[in-house]
């Protein structure tokens, strides 16, 4: 019994505690990554929508 529970608990981790932990890790930066392109990507529309709004009220100012 003692054998068994030795060699399938090593310093109380079970087998699929460390695939699991490095997937954990992969989801999270995978999420960080996409979170960081998204804002980055949102500030980018935002400043073309800002550009877009300036260039249509001074072409209407002109009219």
């Amino acid at each position: 019994m003692l054998e068994y529970m030795f060699s399938h608990s090593f310093f109380g981790l079970c087998a699929w505690d460390l695939p699991a932990l490095i997937v954990l890790i992969a989801m999270i930066v995978v999420f960080a990554v996409h979170r960081h392109n998204m804002k980055k990507r949102e500030k980018d529309f935002e400043d073309e929508l800002s550009d877009r709004w300036a260039d249509s009220s001074v072409e209407g100012t002109r009219a």
